[in-house]
């Protein structure tokens, strides 16, 4: 296969996050500010356990589907056959996960909550179809930009349309689980274009051993945040849900565009590992690394030090209470970043599932025995609970890595000079915006002020610095816009 352009893959990764970032920016907003606050709750803590079972149902495919694709994706045959025996393995596993959900949501619940569970049923249906690992693994990523921003747009659209009253909760689920069925429905037609079924070498004893084991991994992942959310729906309130489920999914979101680093580099550095080496797998490894870093931390120090306003602007003064979590979740989000660069560039690339599996279940189970305690003392709440996550994801991280350096002897650092340089301009947002507050000056013009501030500080030093990342990204948009002059 042509081995595509890293950059143009990145761009187009970006182009999707970007387009991920402004329609649920746009959308979330309106639906926070327009759903009652208590159906808007119930909603929340039904999505947090329809995750458990969506998880379940698919079976660690998609990770395991775009790794091995990844090493055979210049053998048509072998993707073929592979491509062949995990379709059929989501169809199974699907199957019998919505009857058992179905079941689930008859017996433990009553009225619109149960009404809730049942239309997203359309999801765990849909889910069959939902082999994006095989674009991702191919690195088809212009299909899938142009798909999901098309997609994102008949979404966003159908949602200012039908949705318009404080009580469209079920219309809301609706739309969601549609968006998810069309969304699945063209990733699968396109791949099955290039893609045959070839049912001769069903063989699932092939697949179920390591499939199960990233079950396993998935599962385990669900004792941090997905716990959180479970557990304050059940013992403090379906609002509570929401209160925590908002920050946290509004920081996830606006760091999904340098996420795009990592998305784009697991296949690539599996491709690596397997046909290059140690030394250019480690070479790539810690450029992504670098990548990452540099965009994910002013991210989250600028998302820090305007907490205040952005949960008035995108949920209302109705929820200002969320401010803190919000604070504690941008910190959570570099340290569970840093877990997902150990996870998914280094321990899934060099075949170390079992690892995963030890150190997840070993700090997940601490993340449930500090809920509990904090539970027992009645310190229980959307913050501290994402403060004892925090504290897990840190173990887990960090044991991975020593795990990677001692046994694996891949020798790369994190927190390079390079690296701890971007966290200490990062750490430097918080006196700037404590200055420009001192000011006092109107609400939007305070928000700008303290935006360019840091992005001038950030960048400028970084310019004076001759920063790689910064002059390798300089660089590539200039040559970029260079060629589109050329054209006209």
């Amino acid at each position: 296969m042509q081995q595509k352009s890293m950059f143009k893959n990145i761009i187009y990764k970006a182009i999707l996050s970007f387009v991920n970032i402004m329609v649920p920016v746009i959308i979330g907003s309106y639906i926070v500010h327009l759903l009652d606050v208590d159906l808007y709750g119930a909603y929340n803590k039904v999505y947090s356990e329809f995750q458990v079972f969506l998880t379940f149902a698919s079976f660690g495919i998609y990770t395991f589907g775009i790794r091995e694709v990844s090493k055979i994706r210049d053998d048509n045959k072998k993707i073929s056959i592979l491509f062949t025996n995990l379709f059929v393995i989501s169809i199974i596993t699907n199957l019998i996960t919505t009857v058992i959900y179905i079941i689930y949501s008859i017996y433990t619940s009553t009225g619109i909550t149960t009404t809730i569970y049942l239309f997203m049923v359309i999801q765990l249906i849909a889910n069959i179809f939902y082999i994006e690992f095989v674009n991702e693994a191919l690195e088809n990523y212009k299909f899938i930009t142009i798909k999901s921003v098309i997609i994102k747009l008949m979404y966003m659209v159908s949602l200012y349309l039908f949705v318009k009253k404080p009580g469209d909760i079920i219309v809301y689920t609706i739309i969601i689980s549609m968006t998810a069925v069309l969304n699945n429905l063209a990733s699968f037609a396109y791949a099955k274009k290039r893609i045959r079924f070839n049912f001769k070498y069903i063989n699932f004893k092939k697949y179920l051993g390591p499939m199960f084991t990233i079950l396993i991994i998935s599962n385990i992942d669900l004792l941090y945040s997905q716990l959180d959310r479970i557990m304050l729906g059940k013992f403090v309130s379906d609002v509570s849900v929401t209160m925590y489920y908002i920050p946290y999914y509004l920081i996830s979101m606006l760091i999904s565009i340098p996420y795009a680093i990592i998305n784009v580099a697991i296949p690539r550095l599996a491709y690596v590992l397997e046909n290059k080496g140690k030394k250019e797998y480690l070479l790539n490894l810690s450029r992504s690394i670098s990548s990452l870093y540099f965009i994910i931390i002013p991210m989250c120090f600028g998302v820090l030090v305007l907490a205040d306003e952005a949960i008035l602007l995108y949920a209302g003064e109705k929820y200002m209470a969320m401010v803190p979590t919000l604070i504690v979740a941008c910190i959570a989000r570099l340290i569970i970043s840093t877990e997902s660069i150990m996870t998914n560039l280094v321990s899934y690339p060099n075949n170390k599932e079992k690892q995963i599996l030890k150190f997840s279940l070993c700090f997940g189970t601490s993340n449930l025995i500090m809920n509990s305690i904090l539970l027992l003392i009645h310190k229980f709440n959307p913050t501290t609970s994402l403060i004892t996550t925090c504290i897990a994801e840190f173990g887990f991280a960090l044991s991975q890595y020593i795990y990677a350096r001692k046994k694996l002897d891949l020798e790369f650092h994190i927190f390079t000079k390079q690296n701890t340089t971007y966290l200490i301009l990062g750490l430097c947002f918080i006196p700037i915006a404590s200055l420009i507050r001192l000011l006092n000056l109107n609400f939007y013009i305070n928000f700008a002020l303290i935006v360019i501030a840091c992005v001038i500080f950030y960048l400028g030093f970084l310019y004076l610095k001759k920063d790689d990342n910064l002059l390798l990204a300089s660089s590539k948009v200039l040559n970029k816009f260079k060629v589109i002059l050329r054209r006209k």
